[in-house]
């Protein structure tokens, strides 16, 4: 509860007391005293119920923001590291291709076949 709330219920009970007492001894310029502060009362303690629902409200936006944050940073983590992984993998296939005798015969077919591979850009000839 904050203090909207509770003085709004302070209000409304007095209020409510004072146009009682009025109604009991006829006073009708206490009646509406009553009635007024009452009123002001029931408007504050709705002010404060207001101001704890937004403060409740971006309590738990602030809570639904840790958690999707949470798990985007494990999806990351979880990616960082599959990446890894077949970076890995790859180095190894790569080791493997480099000493396999098939792979180098593959290599020089495929030369004798069409020609020696390139591993440069071809330069741009001058006008």
């Amino acid at each position: 509860m904050n203090s909207d709330y509770v003085k709004g219920t302070i209000d409304d009970v007095a209020g409510r007391a004072k146009r009682q007492a009025g109604e009991w001894t006829g006073d009708t310029n206490a009646q509406l005293e009553g009635l007024t502060q009452q009123l002001k009362g029931k408007a504050e303690k709705a002010w404060g119920t207001v101001k704890e629902a937004v403060q409740g409200g971006q309590s738990a936006v602030q809570a639904q923001t840790t958690k999707a944050r949470e798990i985007v940073d494990g999806k990351a983590r979880d990616g960082k590291e599959e990446v890894e992984r077949r970076r890995q993998q790859a180095d190894r296939l790569h080791d493997q291709c480099d000493v396999d005798p098939a792979y180098q015969d593959g290599k020089e077919q495929g030369e004798k076949r069409h020609g020696p591979l390139v591993t440069e850009e071809p330069q741009e000839t001058p006008r």
